[in-house]
């Protein structure tokens, strides 16, 4: 079944109307035709009738035709119109029959119609009545070719059927118009929808038909709610992050006491659990701040954040001065939260920078291939990067390429649930350009607000 409502209801009604047309030009054309054949028997009633008045007694006191009353189309040779009366010893016939009998049906009935054959090949409809004049019992047949009747009503039923495809063409017109004018507000409830995905609007308009206002009222009340869920949920999140670190700033600050100069494996273990639980907390608070949701009608640069996160690496790479290179669309911003987005490529270029020999690549285009309506986001560097053997592990939690190398493995992990989150995904391989690692993010193409048009620096 299609999924498509205007689809359905189209072919709904254009499927009604055609058999209700065809229904209608059946039942018109056995109209038709009956009355074609009422009135070809109403004339040869009418003939049977001249014919009987034509008839009067001869000379010899047998039944004769007065040449004179009978119509001129039976006298010219097989005109399709004929005549045959037999009374006592009497067989009179047309000269249009030339010389060709009409053959007569047997019975008593008064009046008798039927399909004859006729001289030529010719499709006669008869009509024999039986008459009493003068004393003496008489029939009259007359016959005429109905193959004129057949032409005629093959004629209406090419022009009635002309106008049927007319009036159909016109109605399915009509049809397709309003089911336009009755479904517009389906499409512009459709295009808000994308808007408020993209992050171009908090809510949906309820100015709609009475059929849909209350659905789309309520879907506002339900946002509405999840909304002030999730920031309920974001503030509860950072109270919990801020009595949390409080309180490991604490611990960390006794593991540090003189006191415990005299204990260094007290002091280690301290040391240790606090670095574990700092590690924890920050994961669990990521992963709960990425359940949690992003706000829909969140816009952020792409630009702006990159700009931030280079200066920002810089600073914190200074020793080995990395050079970011930006490979990214004018004015590019994605509906996706800022917090998110800075987490997504600061992970990415954190990452990059630690590994690179000097230099790392951040590009954004529309994808290929199979994901070719996705967003590709890339960070390439000119590192070593990793054996082909370990790329899928690389965002396992806590897995590290190389433990001699800062970090506690949770970085790419963190990136996977983020892009997870957005309906996205994380995929790794040999970058063919620096020849290092290359992360590439897809991204749904409904989050970019703008086309790309690459501008490098």
């Amino acid at each position: 079944m299609s999924s498509s409502l205007r689809r359905r209801l189209a072919g709904g009604l254009a499927a009604g109307f055609v058999v209700l047309a065809g229904l209608q030009w059946w039942l018109a054309g056995l109209a038709v035709e009956r009355m074609l054949q009422q009135q070809l028997a109403q004339r040869l009633q009418r003939d049977a009738e001249n014919l009987l008045a034509a008839l009067e007694p001869a000379a010899d006191g047998l039944p004769a035709l007065d040449a004179g009353r009978i119509g001129g189309e039976y006298q010219r040779p097989f005109s399709g119109h004929y005549y045959r009366i037999v009374a006592n010893g009497v067989d009179l016939s047309s000269r249009s029959l030339w010389d060709a009998t009409l053959q007569l049906p047997g019975g008593d009935a008064p009046v008798v119609q039927q399909a004859a054959a006729g001289p030529e090949g010719q499709s006669l409809w008869l009509l024999v009545a039986r008459y009493r004049k003068h004393g003496r019992d008489i029939r009259i047949a007359v016959a005429e070719d109905s193959a004129p009747v057949a032409a005629a009503l093959r004629e209406w039923h090419l022009l009635y059927g002309a106008l049927t495809v007319t009036v159909l063409a016109l109605v399915l017109a009509v049809q397709q118009w309003l089911l336009r004018r009755a479904l517009a507000p389906l499409d512009t409830l459709g295009r808000q929808m994308q808007a408020l995905e993209r992050g171009e609007r908090d809510t949906l308009d309820t100015a709609l038909p009475a059929e849909i206002a209350p659905l789309v009222d309520q879907f506002n009340r339900l946002l509405g709610q999840l909304l002030r869920r999730s920031r309920r949920s974001r503030d509860a999140l950072g109270n919990l992050a801020h009595a949390l670190k409080t309180r490991l700033a604490v611990m960390v600050q006794a593991a540090e006491s003189p006191a415990l100069d005299a204990h260094p494996e007290l002091r280690q273990r301290l040391a240790d659990s606090a670095e574990l639980m700092r590690r924890s907390i920050e994961r669990e608070l990521r992963r709960a701040r990425l359940m949690g949701g992003a706000h829909p009608a969140r816009r952020s640069s792409v630009r702006d954040a990159a700009d931030a996160l280079a200066r920002t690496l810089a600073i914190l790479h200074g020793g080995r001065a990395p050079n970011i290179a930006l490979d990214l669309p004018p004015g590019l911003t994605l509906a996706m939260d800022e917090e998110d987005l800075m987490e997504l490529l600061g992970t990415l270029l954190d990452n990059a920078c630690t590994w690179c020999a000097g230099r790392v690549c951040l590009s954004v285009s529309p994808a290929d291939g199979e994901r070719g309506d996705d967003l590709m986001l890339t960070v390439e560097d000119d590192g070593p990067g990793c054996p082909p053997d370990q790329l899928e592990s690389l965002s396992t939690r806590g897995f590290r390429a190389d433990e001699a190398k800062p970090g506690n493995g949770l970085g790419l992990s963190i990136v996977r649930d983020l892009v997870d989150s957005y309906g996205g995904a994380l995929e790794f391989g040999r970058s063919p350009s620096l020849g290092g690692l290359r992360v590439t993010v897809h991204l749904p193409s409904r989050l970019a607000l703008s086309a790309p048009a690459t501008v490098k620096e």
